[in-house]
């Protein structure tokens, strides 16, 4: 049950982020580069290391407490997630300029066809595993 609810987490996270970005590409990149346009982080870009972490703690409650076999792939996934969300925060000069360049480039769509994958792999996960 907890690997479930977490594999479905993350991928509804994906799979609206992406759909999104897909449906609305002028909006939802003109909102982006205004965020890492900023010199220091804004705080839509601080609640989602905040989550990511919560969610990583709770990967690691459910793989002490509630083993499965397959737990590993999702607590792995969000502990390096919450490793990389953390770190980018503490190294936003570099970061934001790193995405600015990549949320203007025009085949930016490709990123996000790449996370629609990803998340229908956690959504098999979810039904087909856990």
């Amino acid at each position: 049950m907890w690997f479930r609810f977490l594999s479905l987490v993350i991928a509804v996270a994906l799979l609206a982020k992406a759909s999104i970005a897909l449906a609305m590409p002028r909006r939802f990149y003109t909102e982006r580069q205004r965020q890492y346009a900023s010199a220091s982080p804004p705080v839509k870009v601080l609640v989602p290391p905040v989550v990511i972490v919560a969610l990583a703690f709770v990967a690691w409650y459910a793989t002490i407490f509630h083993y499965q076999p397959w737990g590993w792939v999702i607590t792995g996934s969000l502990t390096a997630l919450a490793c990389l969300a953390v770190g980018r925060v503490f190294s936003w000069r570099t970061h934001r300029q790193t995405m600015l360049q990549i949320v203007t480039n025009p085949r930016v769509w490709r990123v996000d066809c790449l996370l629609l994958g990803v998340g229908a792999m956690f959504v098999a996960l979810a039904f087909l595993v856990y």
